[in-house]
Order: structure tokens, then sequence, then C-alpha cells
């Protein structure tokens, strides 16, 4: 998220339809379901373009301006650095004739002399901090193509280029601090409705730091958002329920004008992620590479309680003592995994010793070279986001509870003391 530009990947929109919804409705067997592009200008990201010293030779149309600062903005894409058409726009401020003046070379053919120039009624040394650039210029599109799910897509960012409103400060070049030019984007959606045995439901399709992000919800509910208790992120080729039927999020057109749904036809309910499903019996080794699997680990215990935590993460260790406390309270009916993703096992090793957390360990390593292409595996099959993650399973493997914080060991504490009573 800390590239220049991750386009339309970072930030959710929510807004108003540029085009009518379409309603799908079906019985069973697998199904499409019509999407359509909404935009707000709600959710914004502001990029802040780089100066440029020298005049590349691929670059034409630039003037001999008194104030003049010459500059661009790459296009990135976290997938791919060279992903992205165009790769970059050039740009200039400065004053002419006593006022600000933008020219960005909007259709992209390296020659500034043709774009149209954008004023703005500020005098050289004149500036303030605060001011509300955007309302002085209109909304613009850049069309671009970028490769995603295997495939290269066709799609468009909404934005402005506005002045620097002081949030830039180069304190040692008053004129760059000036000058420097900002694009204020906006991002998008897709969202559809259908409705599956006289039930109606909706689905929204959005960016995320990680690809696409899938929501499904009853037509008269809130999508579930990363700030829910339970959130799960749904990706592509992800199996969710719908009523009594289970469904896999099969493919999506390159557009995003469509979603296609696989009838599972599943007759038991199939293994999950968020409370009250089943979770995979998942095979691993423990801190002393033996051996061991969540069945295993439960035994003759009636729960098993999965700790996601670091050693380097400060609300993992303020919980901690609540779960030592739950080793000791519940001991007889309760098995606890703690999952410690760490970048050494010493640390590890010594936190366990230190507070005598007497139960079972396993030690990830954590690559901050590989990124998520490194991520351990049991932390991307179980979608593990955010640290401490809490899971309760029952004997049979059900999810009980599955969330972060304190929240998750007080409903954890909960059904262990209804059981004991």
């Amino acid at each position: 998220m800390k590239k220049l530009l991750l386009l339309s990947f970072i930030y959710t929109f929510l807004g108003c339809n540029h085009t009518q919804e379409t309603k799908n409705t079906f019985d069973k067997g697998d199904f499409s379901i019509a999407l359509n592009k909404n935009i707000k200008a709600g959710d914004q990201t502001r990029y802040t373009f780089r100066i440029i010293d020298s005049i590349p030779e691929e670059l034409k149309g630039v003037p001999d301006l008194d104030t003049m600062k010459l500059q661009y903005l790459k296009f990135k894409s976290y997938l791919q650095n060279d992903s992205i058409k165009p790769k970059q726009i050039y740009a200039y401020t400065g004053y002419e004739n006593g006022k600000y003046v933008i020219v960005y070379d909007r259709n992209f053919n390296k020659d500034l002399s043709d774009d149209q120039k954008l004023y703005f009624n500020r005098q050289f040394g004149q500036w303030k901090g605060g001011v509300n650039y955007d309302t002085e210029t209109d909304y613009d599109t850049i069309t671009y193509e970028q490769y995603l799910n295997g495939q290269v897509i066709k799609d468009s960012l909404i934005y402005k280029m506005i002045p620097n409103d002081s949030s830039i400060v180069h304190p040692n070049n008053v004129l760059k601090t000036e000058l420097v030019l900002r694009m204020q984007a906006y991002n998008h959606v897709w969202n559809g409705t259908f409705s599956l045995n006289e039930k109606e439901y909706k689905v929204s399709v959005s960016p995320s730091w990680k690809g696409m992000s899938y929501a499904f919800a009853a037509k008269g509910d809130d999508f579930s958002t990363r700030m829910d208790y339970d959130f799960v992120e749904i990706k592509l080729k992800d199996t969710i329920q719908l009523g009594e039927v289970y469904f896999k999020i099969d493919t999506i057109n390159s557009d995003f004008s469509e979603l296609f749904l696989k009838d599972l036809k599943l007759k038991e309910k199939p293994t999950g992620l968020t409370e009250g499903e089943r979770i995979k019996d998942i095979k691993f080794n423990d801190i002393r590479f033996r051996s061991t699997s969540f069945s295993k680990l439960i035994g003759n215990k009636e729960y098993l309680l999965i700790d996601f935590w670091g050693t380097w993460c400060a609300p993992c260790l303020k919980l901690n003592p609540q779960v030592i406390q739950l080793n000791k309270d519940h001991q007889e009916r309760l098995s606890i995994l703690s999952l410690a993703y760490d970048d050494e096992k010493s640390k590890v090793f010594e936190h366990i010793k230190e507070y005598n957390m007497s139960w079972h360990h396993v030690f990830l390593q954590k690559n901050l070279k590989g990124g998520l292409k490194k991520y351990p595996n049991i932390l991307k099959d179980l979608r593990i986001e955010a640290f401490p993650t809490f899971i309760l399973l029952d004997k049979n493997l059900n999810i009980l509870v599955r969330g972060t914080g304190e929240e998750a060991i007080e409903k954890t504490k909960e059904i262990l003391s209804e059981k004991t009573r």
C-alpha cells in the first residue's frame, strides 16, 4: 500500500450507480451476476508528483517559464511493475501572467504543448495550507490496462489534479514545496443484486491490497468489513454459502461486468473459516518438529483454542496473561495451540519459558523480504490477517469463536464458563 500508485486497488468506493441496476433471478445450478461500476467522490487517495531536474528526450512542448517545475507520476501495480499502460504521466506547474498554472499530458502523447492549462488564483509566495483546491478543478479520467487474475483488463481511474496544499514540505526549497503537484484519485467498486430461491442478495467486488475482494449479503444487511469481529476476506475460487446452497466464486470477466458462480451441489456442510463452520484438520509440525494436527491436539478434551501471535505484537503480549489464566482454569477440558509468527525462534522459546506457557506451540518463520509470497501456508489457508487472532474449536472441529483481540478471549471465556455451570 505504500507504493506510489496502486491505481484502483487500495480503497473501497461507496457510491451512486452510473448504470441501471440489473436484477438476476435463479433457483439452482450455476449462474452469473451482472455487475455495475459504482463511483463516488468519497474515499480518495492523494499521490505526489516527483520533480524532474532535466527535460527527458522523449518529452516535447515544455515552456520556458521563470518559475516552473517539470514533474512526473509513475504508475505502478502491486502485481507487476510493468503491468500498467500508460506507465507514467508528465506535468509541469508554474506561474504565468500572475496565476498558478498546471499542465499535464492528458492524452499521453509526451507533448505538453497541446494540453489544457488549469489556472488557479494564487500568487507566488501567497499559498496557504488547508485550502480546498479540488473545488477549483473538474474530474478527469485515465483509461489504463492492467494485468489481473491472469488476464489484461481495461479500467479507468477518476481523479483531479490539484496544487500542493502544504502536506508536502521541502524546508530547503520553497519553490519545490509550492509547485509540487498532487493527484487526488477516486476509486470504485462493482455491485450487483440477484435473487436465489426467492431470497434477495447483493454482491460487492472491491479492490484490496491483496487483489480483488468479494462480499455477499442479504439485500437488507450490511456487507461485512475488516472492522467486524469475525471478518474473513473472500477471494476468487472460494466457497460461499447462500441460504442452504454452496457455491464457488468461479470466474469474473475482464471488465468486471459479470461474475460467475458454480453450484458445488454439496450435501454436507464444507469445511470453512467462519463461526458455525467446520475447520479443516490441518497437519503441521510443532516447535520441536513433532508432527501433529488439530484433532490430535484436542485428543480426549472438549476444546482447542488456537492463538496466532508474535513477540513483536504488543496486543498479543497484553492478552498473553489471559491465555495463561485460561490454561490454568480449564486445562482438563481445553487444549491450547499457540502459533508464533516471528523472525527468531530463540525469542519465542525465551518468551514461552519466561511466562511458563505450558501448552502446544508452533514457530512460523517471518520473512519480511518475501512478503506474501513467503507467508506460511497455515496463515494463508486460515486467512489470518491480524494478530492476535483466536479460534476456538469443539471436539468435532466446529468453529465456536473466531476473532481478534480481547473480544474473542471474552467470548471464549463465556463458552467455557457456561459448560462448567
